[in-house]
């Protein structure tokens, strides 16, 4: 099959089959290993008497290390391309996942969860890099809309699917298979997706850590990145481990309610991307940028968030629906940020809004478990409402915190572009 990578597709059907899906299925699995855990929190409780920050440790070291990976990550998409660095990346996902399936104390199970954090730290970024090589920059938000729907269908299978196999096999068969599964996956991105060489020869070669302190000193970077990574990493932590306790603990649902309630979530977080991208698409042409529809999104994004931390509809199934339909609002920082720079570093551009989501990501997850265990020490569930106020409230705070600070900083900067318009029209 090696051939197909010399064949360039040219019409958008060909790109959709050769290089959308493939990568979609990357993404699917990756999401399904980042919620799966908000299903098997219990199962895995019970099983080795895991405590709410063991469970938090454990479940969070997937986002560390994806997190700390995306610096060299997007340096090696951009030298080597996403095809090859993608299919060696789900080889190590394969390990981890086989290793957890096998694994018998915190950490070991943190080894083998951190691995596949690792594995598919890619996963979205390596499809970046392959759509801003293959498609024009204006049609980047409705391709990332229309390919995070493939993340919400991986979310979707990680809720009443997911119980539904536990009637069938343990949480060790299941990450056994899903771990078989990524292999293939992996092989299936190598073989088909096609090779491109970039047109960069109007673009001056510039050294890595350049690059590096042109986009992280940025003023763009500084005016998306802090809302976006804290508003994607908690909303990661929570939806891929928290929502679970939480619905058990406060709301008083059973085990397959609370999968119920995360399947018709999910679904809602599938049909709102993919509607959020259109949207975006389409407010382009009213001069509406997606750092515009990200903002108003995460507005909406602090409501539910809000409300669920301090329990005040504990039985109301919508404030988690409106939580997942409006946190992967933060992914249009991806391509706010990209149309700042150059094509030639636009995975390293990616990467830099990627790095603060996850590792605010991990340190959200852990952290609530650890806060949580702080306010009723000896716990391994029922923990009370109090509880999920201090761990939930220190990411909210911060997040109203960001919010104000990106409205002050999109403000100025109208203002700038307005007096820069104005001189340009007097000269």
């Amino acid at each position: 099959m090696k051939w197909i990578n010399n064949i360039l597709p040219e019409t958008n059907l060909q790109k959709f089959i050769f290089i959308f899906l493939p990568f979609a299925c990357g993404y699917f699995l990756s999401y399904l290993y980042r919620s799966t855990n908000a299903v098997l929190a219990p199962y895995l409780s019970n099983d080795l008497n895991l405590n709410a920050e063991q469970l938090g440790l454990i479940t969070s070291a997937y986002f560390l290390t994806f997190g700390l990976f995306q610096l060299p990550l997007g340096v090696l998409l951009d030298k080597f391309g996403a095809r090859k660095v993608q299919s060696v990346l789900f080889l190590i996902a394969a390990i981890g996942a086989i290793l957890f399936s096998l694994g018998n104390g915190v950490w070991s199970l943190v080894t083998a969860r951190g691995l596949i954090g690792l594995g598919v730290s890619g996963a979205l970024m390596a499809a970046f890099k392959a759509f801003a090589v293959w498609f024009p920059k204006e049609r980047l938000p409705l391709l990332i809309g229309l390919f995070m729907s493939a993340g919400g269908m991986g979310a979707i299978v990680a809720s009443t699917p997911l119980e539904m196999a536990l009637q069938i096999t343990d949480w060790r068969g299941v990450y056994l298979f899903i771990g078989i599964v990524t292999i293939f996956v992996g092989i299936l991105i190598f073989f088909v997706v096609p090779e491109k060489q970039e047109n960069n020869y109007n673009e001056k070669p510039l050294p890595v850590l350049k690059v590096l302190k042109h986009i992280y000193t940025s003023y763009a970077f500084w005016r998306i990145g802090p809302l976006s990574g804290i508003a994607g990493g908690t909303g990661l932590a929570i939806l891929g481990l928290w929502a679970g306790p939480w619905l058990s603990d406060i709301g008083k649902f059973n085990k397959n309610e609370i999968a119920n309630i995360l399947f018709i979530s999910t679904i809602m977080m599938t049909i709102g991307t993919t509607s959020l991208g259109i949207i975006t698409d389409y407010l382009r042409k009213f001069n509406i940028s997606p750092v515009g529809v990200m903002g108003g999104a995460l507005f909406v994004f602090i409501i539910p968030l809000t409300i669920i931390t301090f329990g005040i509809m504990p039985k109301a199934i919508w404030p988690w629906v409106v939580l997942s339909i409006t946190s992967l609002a933060a992914t249009l920082a991806y391509a706010g940020l990209s149309q700042h720079f150059p094509t030639s570093y636009a995975a390293r551009a990616s990467t830099a809004i990627n790095l603060i989501c996850f590792l605010m990501a991990f340190i959200a997850q852990y952290t609530i478990g650890f806060i949580m265990q702080l306010v009723e020490p000896g716990k391994q569930s029922g923990y009370s409402i109090k509880a999920y106020q201090a761990g939930f409230g220190l990411f909210l705070g911060l997040l109203i915190i960001c919010y104000i600070i990106f409205i002050i900083m999109s403000v100025l900067e109208i203002r700038k572009n307005k007096g820069e318009t104005s001189k340009g029209n007097s000269a």
